[in-house]
Formats: structure tokens, sequence, C-alpha cells
């Protein structure tokens, strides 16, 4: 009996020592499955921030990008805010370009004119010449002899009868002035210059008073 129980308990301790061995054998895969799921949940979480670290420095680089991007974009606008102003300042410059072609044109036009009435004047003046040469010519000189007068001053009726004379400059030109007996200018003349006339018609008045800056002849005439 005691051989028997000897047997038992060495059947006992295999039993313990399996169960143990079972138990460490579970323990241990269980163990590893676990590690191995760590690892693997590690494994990943290092992946991650491997990734995380790698789209960081992507979005750096693009940060970088955009910041280069927007000095350019910058620089641009500033460019065309200056070429703004140039073609602000260029539009100005060409209107008063055009204000002042205006002013120009409205000038020459003006000028147009004045020269059309000086040829309407000088026209007039030429024919108010032609009749003044035409009545010239129709003056008829009296018998009565020419009077010579010296540069001076005379008194009609005293010195030179009241005729109608025609007046003209004995040589050099000069000055032919006649006043009435009142003081009144009535005759005002150069005489004998490309400035003035050949001879001047004049009425002389009792008591008129002629000046005169140079020798006149003095032609009675109806």
């Amino acid at each position: 009996m005691k051989g028997f129980g000897w047997i038992k308990k060495w059947q006992v301790w295999v039993g313990v020592v399996s169960v143990l061995v079972l138990m460490s054998l579970c323990a241990w895969i269980g163990y590893s499955s676990a590690r191995t799921e760590v690892d693997g949940v590690k494994k990943s979480y290092d992946e991650i921030l491997s990734a995380l670290e790698g789209k960081s420095g992507e979005l750096e680089r693009v940060e970088g990008e955009l910041s280069t991007q927007t000095d350019g974009l910058e620089r641009v606008m500033s460019s065309l805010s200056e070429k703004k102003e140039d073609a602000t300042e260029a539009a100005s410059m060409i209107d008063e370009a055009n204000a002042k072609a205006g002013e120009i044109d409205s000038l020459k036009e003006e000028a147009l004119a004045l020269d059309d009435k000086i040829k309407e004047k000088k026209t007039k003046i030429a024919d108010l010449d032609k009749d003044i040469k035409s009545k010239k010519g129709e003056i008829k000189k009296l018998d009565a002899a020419p009077v010579t007068l010296p540069s001076g001053t005379f008194i009609v009726g005293k010195d030179v009868k009241a005729l109608r004379y025609s007046a003209s400059a004995a040589g050099q030109s000069g000055n032919f002035v006649v006043y009435s007996s009142l003081g009144d200018l009535k005759v005002n003349q150069i005489l004998g210059s490309d400035y003035g006339v050949s001879e001047h018609i004049f009425f002389a008045d009792e008591g008129d008073i002629i000046e005169s800056t140079m020798p006149t002849i003095l032609t009675p005439v109806e």
C-alpha cells in the first residue's frame, strides 16, 4: 500500500508540474501575443510619428513656398500700383496736352479770323486810297500862284489868304498842323514821308493858325 501511495504522490506531483508547465506555457503564449500586439501598436505609433514628422516638414516647405509666393504677389501688386499711378499721370498729361492743343487750335482760328479782318481792312484802305487819288485827280488848281512857307507859324488872313489849299512838303518831310481860330485841331499830318502823305487838301479859314516843321508849299485849289 505504501508503494502505491508513493505512486499516487508522484502522479499528483506530475499532475501539478504538468499544470504548472501548462499554465506557464499559456502565460508565455499570452505574454508573447500581448507583446506582439504591443510591439505592433508601438510600431504603428512610430510609423505615425514618422509620417507626421514627414508631413510637418512638407507643411513647412509648403508654408515657405506660400510665403515666397505671397512676397512675389506683393511685389507684383506694388508694381501694378506704380504702373497704375504712371498710367494715371500719363492720362493726365495727355488730357493737358489735348487741352493745350484745343487752346492752340482756338488761337489759330482767332489768328485766321484776325488775318481775314486785316485783309478786309487792307482792301478797304486800298479802295479808299484809290478813291482819294481819284478825288485828287478831280481837284483843279486855281490860277493863283502857289505860296511857299518856311517852317514856322502863320495866320490865315494875314500871312496867307483864306482859300482851299493843297499842302505839300518843299523837300524834306515834317509835321503840318492847322488850328482853328478857336484853337480846335483841324489838320495834323506828316508830309513828304513814307509814314505820311505827299499832299493834304484843307480849307484855310480866316483866323486859322498854320504850324509847319518844314518848308511847305500851299497850292490854291477849287
